[in-house]
């Protein structure tokens, strides 16, 4: 929670970031032979003409960045969310085959997410196995695991190339606004962040998170466990992984292709994208909707402009980067700060 002159500053902090991002990248079109105001104009335009895709595309993100913005709050750096959104759209698909409902399938992808948060949490809170390295490691494994499965038991013999397809009576529509279909991907994904936003600032849970990660010490005077605290916020942050991957397979594609190209990258992504929205649910809902912004801009760039991919993946780093540095910074020097103390206290209980 901050006060006006909080938001004050976040806002100029904001303002001047994507300035100076626009600025560079600006400067790259122009170094490499493009006209820079067309560039930048395609690239934070080009995505709006279709709504729809745009705030389907941001849901996934959206969810991404909560499954690493939670646990951030606790001083965990929850780096699974790619291996979370795995397991969570695996998952999913396989009950929506045996139960074909779409609201349990998400709830058994969620709880599927929410269950590898807790063995990386788990895992270093009583063991001091550095999340990190769990976190890529699992990664790693529901990467190849997924992908065995779609490929030996779950493929489609009309399609091999992808699974078999999520059954239409297990399938998430849309909805009609303004006489325009939209997935309902995104306003579920908005009822979860403001669900997330209460969560972490008007709940008992919420109030040991952020205080566990902001000063360990007055979490251990206060009686605040801090190692059920820590896998707590992991275990949250792996159920949002768990839903983006869930919602993913029942609500937008209805199959997983054999190298999960709809997934890949999204968890990575999500750590941006929460750096971008200030770790707060609320903020991450218009940084998610940004982000996907200029990866859709980007690609009309491409088109429009003959401008290879490797360049529109560049300004959209370099503005990403800009917007997300300075808090990044921040949370960094309190990430390092906060482990030096648990560190120094024995982690306490």
């Amino acid at each position: 929670m901050v006060n006006l002159e909080d938001y004050a500053q976040v806002s100029l902090e904001i303002a001047g970031s994507i300035i100076a991002g626009l600025l560079v990248a600006a400067i790259i079109l122009v170094a490499t032979g493009y006209n820079p105001w067309q560039g930048l104009y395609i690239m934070l335009t080009g995505g709006l003409g279709d709504p729809d895709y745009l705030l389907s595309r941001a849901s996934f993100v959206l969810l991404t960045g909560l499954a690493f913005a939670v646990p951030m709050l606790a001083s965990a750096f929850n780096i699974g969310g790619e291996g979370q959104m795995y397991v969570g759209g695996i998952v999913a698909l396989m009950t929506s085959l045996v139960i074909r409902n779409p609201w349990v399938a998400i709830a058994a992808g969620a709880v599927a997410g929410a269950a590898l948060g807790f063995i990386t949490g788990a895992l270093r809170a009583y063991r001091e196995v550095n999340e990190v390295i769990t976190a890529i490691m699992l990664n790693w494994i529901f990467y190849y695991l997924s992908i065995f499965l779609v490929t030996s038991y779950l493929y489609n013999p009309q399609a091999p190339y992808r699974s078999v397809s999520v059954p239409e009576s297990a399938q998430l529509g849309f909805i009609e606004i303004a006489g325009m279909k939209i997935h309902l991907i995104f306003p579920l994904t908005l009822v979860i962040s403001f669900l997330a936003y209460f969560l972490i600032f008007y709940t008992r849970i919420g109030y040991r998170i952020r205080v566990s990660g902001l000063s360990p010490d007055s979490a251990r005077y206060a009686g605040i466990n801090a190692r059920m605290t820590f896998t707590n916020s992991m275990t949250l942050g792996g159920l949002f992984g768990g839903l983006s991957g869930a919602l993913n397979v029942i609500a937008f594609t209805y199959y997983m292709d054999q190298l999960l190209t709809s997934m890949t990258g999204m968890g990575f992504d999500g750590i941006g994208v929460a750096l971008m929205g200030r770790n707060n649910p609320i903020g991450i809902i218009f940084s998610a909707i940004f982000f996907s912004m200029l990866l859709l801009g980007g690609q009309k760039m491409q088109i429009a402009m003959n401008v290879p991919k490797e360049l529109t993946d560049a300004l959209s780093g370099v503005i990403i980067i800009s917007l997300a540095m300075p808090y990044a910074y921040k949370m960094l020097m309190s990430y390092l700060r906060v482990r030096r103390m648990m560190k120094s206290a024995g982690r306490g209980s």
